[in-house]
Formats: C-alpha cells, sequence, structure tokens
C-alpha cells in the first residue's frame, strides 16, 4: 500500500502549521494574578539555607538534610525533613527562618536560617531549552537566559521582551542582558514571561518546517489508519 501526500497537501498543512502556532506563540490569556501578603507565592519555591553557631560540639547540621530549595504547593504549604508540611504562605523570609529555628531546636540547638523565595519565570521563544524556571529575584538577566541553555541560533536579542497576562510591561532588554541587570532591577514579577523572539525569515521559517512537520506526520497517520481499517 502507497500513501501519496500531494504538494498540495503538503502546503495546506505548513500553512495550517504556521497559523496554529502563530496563534499560540503571541495569544496569551490575561490572567488575574492574586496577591499574597509575605515573600512567598503558591507554585513558587523557597531556598533554604541552614547553619550552626560556631562552638557548639556534637552536632553535624547537614545530618538533618534541611538544606534545599522547598516548592510551595498550592495550599502554600513545603514539607521539610522531621517537622513535615510547613505553611509559608503569610510569612515574610525573617519570620519564616525564627519560625524554622524554633521548629528545629528539639532536634538541634544553636541554628540559623536564611530563607531566600524563588519566582517563577517563562522562558519563551529563541532560547535552547525553553521552559519554566525558579530563580533569585537577585539573578540576572544573562542568569535566567543561561537556565535556559542560553540564547538559540537566529534569536533577535535586539526585542527581548518581558510580559504579564500577555501585555508587554518591558521591551528591547538587550542592555540589560549585556549589563547584568537582576531581575528585581527589570520589575520581573513571579509568573512573568521573558520572551526572546527569532529574527523575521529565520522565525517563520522555522515555523514553517517544524510545523509542517508535525502536521504532515499527523495526516499521513491518519490516512494510514483509513486505508487500513478498509
Amino acid at each position: 500500500m502507497i500513501v501519496r501526500i500531494t504538494p498540495r497537501l503538503f502546503q495546506l498543512s505548513a500553512c495550517v502549521a504556521t497559523l496554529t502556532l502563530l496563534a499560540s506563540f503571541f495569544a496569551q490569556p490575561a490572567l488575574a494574578q492574586k496577591r499574597y501578603k509575605g515573600d512567598f507565592v503558591p507554585g513558587d519555591a523557597v531556598r533554604i539555607t541552614v547553619w550552626q553557631d560556631p562552638g557548639i560540639e556534637g552536632a553535624d547540621v547537614s545530618q538533618l538534610g534541611i538544606a534545599d530549595d522547598y516548592l510551595i504547593d498550592r495550599a502554600g504549604y513545603i514539607f521539610m525533613p522531621l517537622i513535615g508540611r510547613l505553611r509559608i504562605v503569610g510569612h515574610t523570609s525573617i519570620e519564616l527562618a525564627d519560625l524554622l529555628a524554633e521548629r528545629y531546636k528539639k532536634y538541634m540547638s544553636g541554628l540559623n536560617f536564611v530563607c531566600t523565595p524563588l519566582i517563577r519565570l517563562n522562558i519563551l521563544g529563541a532560547v535552547n531549552k525553553p521552559g519554566s524556571y525558579l530563580l533569585e529575584e537577585d539573578a540576572t538577566l544573562w542568569e535566567a537566559i543561561g537556565l535556559a541553555d542560553g540564547p538559540a541560533p537566529g534569536v533577535n536579542l535586539d526585542e527581548i521582551a518581558l510580559l504579564r497576562g500577555g501585555e508587554v510591561v518591558a521591551e528591547k532588554l538587550l542592555s540589560q542582558y549585556e549589563n547584568a541587570y537582576s531581575l528585581k532591577e527589570i520589575g520581573v514579577r513571579s509568573g512573568d514571561q521573558l520572551r526572546l523572539p527569532f529574527r523575521g525569515k529565520l522565525f517563520l521559517r522555522a515555523l514553517v518546517d517544524y510545523g509542517s512537520f508535525f502536521i504532515s506526520a499527523a495526516l499521513l497517520i491518519i490516512q494510514i489508519r483509513r486505508e487500513t481499517n478498509r
């Protein structure tokens, strides 16, 4: 059995793929972001570091396994060794550090905590590994894009933009990228999107190449199944 994909069908597939991917790339729903008291937001994370006062013998704080990054669940809790679930939404970083010192003092004395909020940043477009990343607010734009494995070939660095709820809140961030501005200095909030566009023709060609491939493959599978079921 031979299944034939005509040039017209291939062109139609490419057009459909291009329009679909363009729509998904540019259309972002306006989402209302709920405000929370304190420094922590559900869906984000907290980086906890801990050390012990000098001069205390017979104890090794590393044995507790506390120092780590902890995801905050939808109810505002994290899960920590020994003490279990702990609600942190509504607390500041200092309040959380004091709370942890109080909860862990029965296991080890003289503990000091630093609790650093980590925000979610969605890095999209012309990067090698687009996705959602957790970063400190003091991380630089350079470091953020580095987490996404750096700019992809054909990137238009002149048009780096920050979006929130589908609206552009900062654009043309090349200077901030080159001069290692922090996310806080740029005004990044948790859940924002950092978008690195491709240069015009290369971007459209990439959409056609990849989009038409997947659409054509799907149509081919459908056609094969139809032929098989006859």
